[in-house]
């Protein structure tokens, strides 16, 4: 029963941006009215002579606040408080769409995004062997036990540079930590093949060295061979 308790409660994934944004240029509607405008006119002039005025768009600003693409976009824009957020991965997945996801704003700085939390939550022991779809998909309630969801951490750590981070806690309050300075997966094509690298903390390294390179794995798909 010791043993189930301490696997019960054994990692919290958290994820992390570490790269700034690049910024980009979006060209607006009025812009290409003034080019078809500056067009028309030369060709007039060429054929006329004649001067021709023509409107001009004015100047009007249709910047928006950017959309969050993580946790780490929130803290950045004033968002220090950890909970429930909605962020938006620009990614061919998501295609746009929003995402509830759970933000650690407290952890090393904070701005982590967490993509899974195990612990003592009235779960079975077998909660989380569960099949490829539901790892797929996503399942659990990310207030408490949950995982994310292989296709959205796909689209979360392929929009940018992400680190990751496992933090861990015993049932005698003892606490590690496992950091990997290099982390995403592939889509589902390629089996969610895991790319993790660069360790650091005091928990050791059981990643890199066993599950880098390796496809995804669950009880009814078996990738390992």
């Amino acid at each position: 029963m010791i043993t189930f308790r301490i696997l019960a409660s054994i990692s919290v994934f958290l994820l992390i941006l570490k790269i700034s944004r690049a910024s980009g240029n979006e060209t607006s509607p009025c812009d290409h009215s003034e080019t078809s405008f500056t067009y028309l006119n030369v060709a007039v002039d060429m054929i006329t002579k004649a001067k021709l005025s023509f409107p001009v768009c004015p100047t009007v600003s249709h910047a928006t606040e950017p959309r969050p693409m993580d946790c780490e976009d929130l803290l950045r824009s004033g968002h220090n408080e950890s909970g429930v957020h909605t962020i938006w991965p620009r990614n061919r997945l998501t295609d746009g769409r929003p995402m509830d996801v759970f933000c650690d704003m407290d952890t090393d700085g904070g701005g982590w995004t967490l993509i899974q939390r195990r612990g003592n939550y009235s779960r079975s022991y077998d909660y989380f062997f569960k099949d490829w779809k539901s790892y797929k998909d996503g399942f659990g309630d990310i207030e408490k036990d949950f995982w994310l969801g292989n296709d959205n951490i796909f689209a979360l750590t392929n929009q940018r540079l992400y680190s990751v981070r496992f933090d861990m806690k015993a049932v005698d309050e003892e606490k590690r930590y496992a950091f990997y300075d290099t982390f995403w997966i592939d889509d589902e094509n390629h089996k969610y093949t895991l790319h993790i690298q660069d360790y650091s903390g005091d928990a050791g390294d059981s990643m890199s060295e066993r599950h880098n390179n390796q496809k995804f794995t669950t009880k009814d798909q078996d990738n390992d061979a």
